[in-house]
């Protein structure tokens, strides 16, 4: 490991650890979260436009980024499940914009996918977000008939 790359590990530990003490009471909706991991640094990675079976470059790099948070939770499709949980993350997904019109259920889709990221933003209380490909914001508005909300 080089230098650098030690010096900025040393500043993220202890700036993690700061933020740790000042937010130590503030995840107490977490439900998901252990009490022991309410103690720590979450994140969230929202990977919604990710295909294949492997982890994508992309999404590799931002989770070794993100090594020294005590949780870390990947939004992404099913076929990175194991890929995530083999390495000790968390994951959650969001239904593929393709499987909603062969559902055969109308329903407004924008809403439903709006109330399921609060849900998941309450469930795990993340201190940072990050994306990898699109944004969440564009993964709703690419819904079939736009944004429908």
């Amino acid at each position: 490991m080089s230098f650098k790359r030690s010096l900025r590990k040393i500043g993220l530990r202890v700036a993690l650890g700061s933020l740790r003490k000042l937010e130590a009471n503030t995840k107490g909706n977490a439900a998901l979260l252990s009490e022991h991991r309410r103690q720590g640094t979450v994140a969230l990675v929202w990977a919604l436009d990710q295909a294949g079976d492997q982890l994508s470059s992309a999404l590799t790099e931002q989770l070794e980024k993100l090594a020294e948070f005590e949780t870390v939770v990947v939004v992404c499709p099913p076929s990175y499940f194991s890929a995530l949980r083999s390495r000790g993350f968390f994951f959650e997904t969001l239904p593929p914009l393709s499987d909603l019109p062969r559902s055969g259920v109308s329903a407004n889709w924008g809403i439903y996918l709006k109330r399921r990221v609060a849900r998941i933003r309450e469930s795990w209380a993340p201190d940072f977000e990050f994306t990898v490909g699109s944004s969440l914001e564009d993964y709703i508005l690419s819904l079939p008939g736009g944004d429908q909300t």
